[in-house]
């Protein structure tokens, strides 16, 4: 498979396109968080001096770029740097150890975030993607 113009393993390219998927999960569940009522209720709770509106598009910038980092490092990696593959990892358990709660209370979003990712990470690490990441970059 070719991602770019370069020819990638499948579970290389596998991996690459579920980091995508995960980045637009992401973006959505960030979306919906910001825009929920129970957020907007917990933020006006707290009395903070920054209105709910600013908050919510915080939230959704936040969304946004947590996103196209995702995207970036799964285009790094799949060029072959292992560096990228590396922080994608911790991405991915950082992003698995967060959702604990949100599975647990039977968040399908966050549900099919954290089985998507789980993929991806196990993906980069197959027989077949390990010596993508042995070949000299060019």
């Amino acid at each position: 498979m070719n991602i770019g113009n370069k020819s990638v393993p499948t579970p290389i390219a596998i991996s690459f396109w579920l980091w995508v998927v995960v980045a637009v999960l992401l973006v959505i569940s960030g979306i919906l968080t910001a825009t929920s009522p129970a957020e907007e209720a917990a933020a006006a709770r707290l009395n903070l001096p920054v209105p709910t509106e600013v908050m919510t598009i915080s939230s959704g910038i936040g969304s946004f770029i947590g996103a196209a980092l995702h995207v970036l490092f799964a285009w790094f990696m799949a060029q072959g740097r292992n560096w990228a593959r590396v922080i994608l990892t911790i991405f991915g358990v950082l992003s698995v150890l967060g959702s604990i709660a949100s599975i647990f209370v039977g968040n399908i979003l966050a549900i099919i975030v954290v089985i998507v990712t789980i993929v991806a990470v196990v993906e980069m690490y197959l027989p077949a993607a390990r010596a993508h990441f042995s070949r000299p970059v060019r």
